[in-house]
């Protein structure tokens, strides 16, 4: 009769340091698949492995929301060139919205005056000056404009800037529109104020004018 093959029990794998590769340092190695870590615990601890090894005192959160002094640097001169490229498109919008402003006074002051005439057969004042018609237009003058008929509605002046200020009409550029009446009831005004001597063939001329008396918008004159 035969004897059995003497039976040597295996080794349990838990209980050998061979088979068992550090989970820290290590990743799968030759682990079979019952055993291996997770790929991202195996990737975490070699990463940290790398960085204790090396001494790096490295920290993601302090270095993540740093900004060097070149960066800060671009970042300022981009900023000015993006300025400097818009101011003169802004510009030109404020000085294209200061003569819509001064032409749509202009009209409105001169069709004013033309309403006045009709109701009462006169213009509202007698030689040419802005501020008496206008206060006549207002009906802050009860001599002129007796029946205190409102012809015109200015707004109130701001720092010295576009609007009625009680003694002057002011345009966008802050200079008092100027005023030209057909006294003579000829239907034809001559005048010298802006660009040089010019004949209209009307009963008022309204005119805003800058620093050196240049024109820079005038009412309507057909």
């Amino acid at each position: 009769m035969t004897s059995p093959a003497p039976h040597h029990p295996s080794p349990a794998i838990g209980h050998s340091a061979a088979a068992t590769p550090s989970l820290r340092f290590g990743c799968h190695g030759n682990l079979s698949p019952a055993i291996r870590p997770p790929v991202q615990v195996c990737l975490k601890d070699s990463f940290q492995s790398r960085l204790w090894s090396s001494g790096s005192s490295f920290s993601p959160t302090r270095h993540g929301a740093a900004f060097t002094l070149i960066e800060l640097l671009v970042v300022i001169a981009i900023i000015a060139i993006l300025a400097g490229l818009a101011f003169p498109a802004v510009q030109g919008a404020m000085g294209s919205a200061k003569k819509a402003q001064a032409r749509n006074d202009v009209n409105q002051l001169a069709a004013a005056v033309k309403a006045f005439q009709l109701e009462y057969g006169r213009l509202p004042a007698t030689k040419d000056d802005a501020a008496e018609v206008v206060k006549a237009l207002i009906g802050s003058n009860a001599t002129v404009n007796p029946r205190n008929i409102v012809f015109f509605e200015p707004k109130t002046a701001k720092g010295g800037k576009k609007g009625w200020d009680g003694s002057n009409y002011l345009d966008p550029w802050g200079s008092p529109y100027k005023v030209v009446l057909d006294l003579g009831y000829s239907n034809k005004i001559t005048t010298d104020i802006g660009d040089g001597s010019k004949t209209y063939f009307t009963t008022v001329v309204v005119m805003s004018t800058n620093s050196t008396n240049k024109t820079q918008w005038i009412s309507n004159v057909k």
